[in-house]
């Protein structure tokens, strides 16, 4: 595990949200700072993507992300900001919104592929059955 000063983009942000974490759950304490490692690799890929170009397609995707995680987090019942101190099962809910919304992007991407894939594939297969208008 990295320490909080090696993270690039959010080693202030970790310090806090570890610092917010109840002490007696240590196993808290290293699913958090898991958490934020994997941000910042995150964050690297994502500065990477938006100097080709795709700035604005960066930003308003960590923007939704955002609100998808929210959404998710206020879901399961839990209010972050009334919390003056996050317990174990508090994170276990945030790693679990952070989960989920990961695994629908990929299970989403995957269905959007196969779905066009088949689209294409039967605009294909009705092109080819259609006789060639005479040349004349």
């Amino acid at each position: 595990m990295r320490l909080f000063g090696e993270l690039q983009w959010f080693g202030h942000e970790a310090a806090l949200a570890i610092a917010w974490i109840d002490k007696s759950m240590p196993g808290a304490q290293s699913a958090l700072a898991g958490l934020f490692q994997a941000a910042d690799e995150a964050a690297a890929a994502l500065e990477s993507h938006a100097s080709t170009g795709l700035a604005d397609i960066v930003s308003n995707a960590v923007d939704d992300a955002g609100s998808t995680i929210a959404n998710l987090i206020s879901a399961s019942g839990l209010d972050l900001t009334t919390k003056q101190i996050l317990t174990a099962a508090d994170v276990a809910i945030v790693t679990a919104a952070h989960s989920v919304a990961q695994n629908a992007i990929s299970v989403a991407t995957a269905k959007l592929l196969g779905q066009t894939a088949q689209i294409a594939a039967a605009a294909g297969r009705a092109s080819a059955a259609t006789p060639a208008a005479p040349q004349g």
